[in-house]
């Protein structure tokens, strides 16, 4: 079942602001954001796997950033709130990846 476009919309509105913070480089100000965004539909398998793939890109930029402490917390974040069975193994790949260039800091 498709979601409805209000779901999207917020997801997406949560996505850009998000990625402004980002790009200020207030990565433990988006966190709360975040975990909101993280919170939308659970139960879609393919919305999971969009969360997946920017949560990935978002551990790796502030890994580069040197925001250990925020990128840290959002692999919680995904690892709490992203099921990994709606994982396929390129979304699980992105993830042991940014895993693995955070914690070789």
């Amino acid at each position: 079942m498709p979601l409805d476009p209000g779901t999207v919309h917020r997801y997406t509105m949560l996505e850009r602001a998000v990625k402004s913070l980002v790009k200020q480089g207030r990565f433990d100000d988006s966190l709360k954001l975040l975990e909101e965004m993280f919170s939308i539909a659970p139960e879609d398998a393919g919305l999971s796997k969009l969360k997946a793939r920017f949560a990935a890109d978002l551990i790796k930029q502030a890994a580069q950033a040197q925001k250990i402490s925020a990128a840290t917390s959002l692999v919680e974040l995904v690892d709490k709130k992203v099921p990994a069975a709606h994982l396929g193994a390129q979304e699980k790949d992105l993830l042991a990846k940014a895993k693995a260039d955070l914690y070789s800091l």
